[in-house]
């Protein structure tokens, strides 16, 4: 690694782990005082940074919740494999990069977060919009790494239910008062649509 990489990846890393010191104090102060109840001066007052500092790094309130440190790793990760593998296997192996890494040890964390957008209207209707932004986002890799037109029906069936999915997963693990782990929901849901989200009987 070169300097100048070593430079870039020390920087990224002190900016992520500004973020993430920020989003903690949010979350505190969300689960004490409501969301509606807390401003961005304030959150910014208790993490010690300027106001200016929070919008830069999150642009809204909203965002302070949706943001995810690990959103990258399994969109890399997806990116990567779908290049060589069937949808279907590449999502399998984008989730289980996070299953087996990050949220074994961090799930308490995705607990927090998700309580915060299921139960706060405004986080939940961002988040509805994130995660049409990412079905695109999929659609159009899928159409690229199939060679497929941009639009393609097949295509966008697949994009959207392959998020559909995941995001069921997640509500059904919020529902369930988290009652087992996030890595097993995702592995039931990525079962569901090995079997064409057949319901066995």
């Amino acid at each position: 690694m070169s300097e100048g990489d070593h430079t870039v990846g020390l920087r990224e890393r002190k900016r992520l782990a500004a973020m993430r010191r920020i989003q903690e104090v949010a979350f505190d102060l969300f689960e004490r005082e409501g969301f509606g109840a807390v401003t961005i001066e304030r959150i910014a007052a208790e993490a010690e940074v300027s106001p200016s500092s929070v919008y830069r790094y999150f642009k809204t309130k909203e965002q302070l919740v949706l943001w995810d440190e690990y959103d990258p790793v399994w969109i890399e990760q997806f990116f990567e494999e779908i290049k060589t593998r069937p949808p279907l296997e590449s999502l399998r192996r984008a989730a289980e990069a996070l299953i087996i890494g990050p949220l074994t040890t961090d799930e308490e964390y995705v607990r927090r977060r998700t309580k915060l957008i299921m139960e706060e209207p405004s986080i939940e209707a961002a988040s509805a919009l994130a995660l049409y932004e990412a079905a695109e986002l999929i659609g159009n890799t899928l159409s690229e790494a199939l060679g497929r037109e941009h639009g393609d029906l097949d295509v966008q069936l697949l994009s959207h239910a392959l998020v559909g999915a995941v995001t069921g997963a997640i509500h059904h693990w919020y529902e369930s008062g988290f009652a087992t782990s996030l890595g097993s929901v995702l592995q039931r849901a990525m079962d569901a649509l090995d079997r064409g989200f057949r319901i066995p009987e």
